[in-house]
């Protein structure tokens, strides 16, 4: 039976403030960050005002966006682990793949700076961290990671196993105390912008209670999203616009006018309506009998999310969808750089742009249009033919595995499909033939590259 992928998940308190500079760098000297909202707390009757400062250290500084993407995939490591121990062994390797990072020593150390960051890092809630257990608002003061244990990466040689981090207490007791929320992880990686990210891991969280929210423009985008206090009302529009048309583009956000989206209260004061995206008529959704909507089905094989898909499939012509889909084939097939770092997102870009064919694709479809038709029968027996280089491959597949006791190969199964792309995660919960292909595509892999390092 094929071992189910585990589910994303975003621990509530850390979606309702940014916990960093929206941003790839930060200014040496900037060392705080302070955030501050007023709610309504229906328990204690009254409006109370939530604060969280967080300060950086010396060295190292403020968290910044890469940093926070990080942090959200330390907490997807715990949750393929069950969130059973605040120690947490890891691989850099198993977060880069976990990020949709490439695979190259500036990720490596760049994982390597962040957990020096967040280490250093304190949070200062106040009446701002949310008590499940309690059912209230509560102070806390604390660092993110109690400690951090790295083995480096020799040259030419796979990263050596036991890197470990351990959370602290108060983040760990709320996993545990399923202060948690579902997080769409394709989703989210697949966005292009910091705040785009940030945007989307708050309002998912909001929409869960309603799907219309209205918020003064400043709290927002101060508060909540963490742009800079010294952009006057052009700028924080300026920057949230490039976010907001992002998750309208890709079915999160409802798309509305200029006027609706932002609405003058007085001198200064703006406020931002937001609302998820529902399709207003169902039966012009692309259904799977259609041929756009088994491109629909394609896209989301590719690791599209479903709501993206379906509304690709609904804004652009069939023809279109079909050749860039065949297009980034062609260049997945040759682990062309141009997709390697967001598969997904480079897939949408190309259908929503329309880009044009890569030359080579192009050359062979010419080729390909000169070239005789073959009777493809008198190919079959030589392509049923062994092949002896993979019998032997497959042999020694089968040698690794057997070599493993069950608990050792039930961990190394975990870790193998831990490391799946996204488009492979798709086939394997869809099932079928292509599922179980997959499946077995990624186990095979996983046992070359432990037995080329010797285990």
């Amino acid at each position: 039976m094929a071992l189910k992928l585990f589910e994303a998940k975003d621990e509530l308190n850390l979606a309702e403030f940014p916990l960093c500079v929206l941003g790839h760098r930060t200014r040496p000297e900037a060392k705080t960050l302070h955030f501050q909202d007023r709610i309504w707390d229906a328990a204690a009757g009254q409006h109370i005002t939530r604060q969280l400062t967080i300060t950086g250290s010396d060295s190292y500084g403020l968290p910044t966006a890469l940093d926070d993407e990080v942090l959200l995939g330390l907490v997807q490591l715990s949750r393929q682990q069950g969130f059973a121990e605040r120690k947490v062994s890891f691989t850099r390797y198993q977060l880069i793949r976990l990020l949709n990072w490439r695979d190259e020593s500036k990720s490596y150390e760049r994982i390597e700076t962040s957990l020096n960051r967040w280490t250093g890092v304190t949070l200062l809630y106040s009446n701002a961290w949310w008590n499940k257990e309690r059912r209230c608002w509560v102070d806390e003061k604390f660092h993110v990671l109690d400690n951090v244990r790295l083995y480096r990466r020799r040259p030419g040689r796979s990263e050596r196993p036991g890197s470990l981090f351990v959370w602290n207490e108060v983040l760990f007791e709320s996993f545990r105390g399923g202060n948690l929320k579902s997080l769409d992880l394709d989703f989210f990686r697949n966005l292009r912008t910091p705040t785009a990210k940030r945007l989307y891991r708050f309002l998912d969280k909001r929409f869960y209670h309603r799907k219309r929210w209205e918020f003064g423009l400043k709290e927002l985008a101060w508060e909540h999203i963490g742009l800079a206090r010294s952009y006057d009302v052009a700028g924080l529009k300026r920057r949230l616009r490039p976010g907001i048309q992002e998750l309208e583009e890709r079915g999160f956000l409802k798309p509305m006018p200029e006027a609706d989206r932002f609405q003058r209260i007085c001198t200064g004061e703006w406020r931002v309506r937001l609302e998820k995206f529902r399709p207003a008529n169902r039966r012009a959704t692309p259904t799977p009998g259609t041929a756009a909507g088994s491109l629909v089905g394609d896209l989301v094989a590719r690791g599209v999310t479903a709501a993206a898909a379906r509304l690709i499939g609904e804004r652009y012509p069939v023809d279109q969808i079909r050749d860039q889909i065949a297009a980034f084939d062609w260049l997945q097939a040759r682990d062309a750089q141009t997709i390697s770092r967001n598969p997904a997102g480079y897939l949408v870009r190309a259908i929503e742009q329309n880009y044009s064919m890569p030359k080579g694709l192009s050359d062979a479809l010419k080729r390909e249009h000169r070239r005789p038709r073959v009777n493809q029968r008198l190919l079959r027996p030589r392509r049923q033919q062994p092949d002896q280089k993979e019998i032997q491959r497959q042999q020694r597949c089968r040698q690794f595995w057997s070599s493993l006791s069950a608990d050792e190969s039930c961990a190394a199964e975990r870790e193998a499909l831990a490391q799946a792309r996204p488009f492979q995660r798709r086939l394997i919960d869809a099932g079928g033939s292509a599922g179980q292909a997959a499946r077995e595509a990624i186990l095979d892999a996983y046992a070359l590259h432990r037995i080329n390092c010797g285990k």
